[in-house]
């Protein structure tokens, strides 16, 4: 989804930086993702990508899956249950 592509959930919610890097963890929920990657596809920064990767580990729609190399992946927790919420 690039910048100018703005799905369902940011037409509806806003499209806010928070909102897109949600919409984009919430259509490759099955991924794990680098936040480099969320952000280049995002055309976000990398600093802000981060800023708002920890936020979302912080209120626990983020998990830490692995690591290849030396970048950390995440995805999205299933089990979290505002994340139950946005994928209905």
């Amino acid at each position: 989804m690039k910048k100018s592509e703005i799905g369902a959930f940011c037409e509806t919610y806003g499209a806010t930086i928070e909102n897109q890097v949600l919409e984009y963890l919430l259509e490759n929920q099955g991924l794990d993702l680098a936040v480099g990657d969320i952000a280049k596809e995002l055309g976000i920064s990398r600093p802000k990508a981060y800023e708002v990767t920890e936020e979302f580990e912080n209120k626990g729609y983020l998990v830490k899956s692995r690591v290849v190399g030396k970048t950390q992946l995440y995805k999205l927790n299933k089990t979290n249950i505002r994340v139950k919420i946005f994928l209905r």
